[in-house]
C-alpha cells in the first residue's frame, strides 16, 4: 500500500553515519514508531555507527525536529545540543 504524501504532512526521514562517510537519509516514514523501529535496527548493522530521526512537515521551512538517536540498537538522550546541519551560513571556508 502507498499513501501519497502532501505539503503538511509530518514525515521521519532516517539517516545512518558509517567511518568515512558523510552519510545520507535512507528512507522516509510516515509514522514516527516505524521510523524509530527502522533506525533501532539500523543502528545494530556492523557498519553503521549510529542512526538519527528527524521530524519534518513537509513544504514547511524550518520545521525539522530531531526525535531520536540510536547507536547498537539502544536510544541515546532525547535531547542533544549541536546543530546536525548548517542552516545560516557560518562556518562555511
Amino acid at each position: 500500500m502507498t499513501t501519497s504524501t502532501v505539503a503538511g504532512n509530518v514525515v521521519y526521514s532516517v539517516h545512518s553515519a558509517r567511518p568515512g562517510e558523510a552519510g545520507a537519509v535512507e528512507i522516509v516514514f510516515t509514522g514516527e514508531e516505524e521510523a524509530r523501529a527502522y533506525a533501532r535496527d539500523r543502528s545494530t548493522d556492523w557498519r553503521v555507527t549510529s542512526v538519527s530521526v528527524t521530524r519534518f512537515t513537509v513544504g514547511e521551512l524550518g520545521s525539522r525536529q530531531p526525535v531520536g538517536w540510536y547507536v547498537d540498537g539502544v536510544g541515546r538522550r532525547q535531547q542533544w545540543n549541536r546543530q546536525l546541519y548548517p542552516t545560516d551560513g557560518t562556518g562555511r571556508g
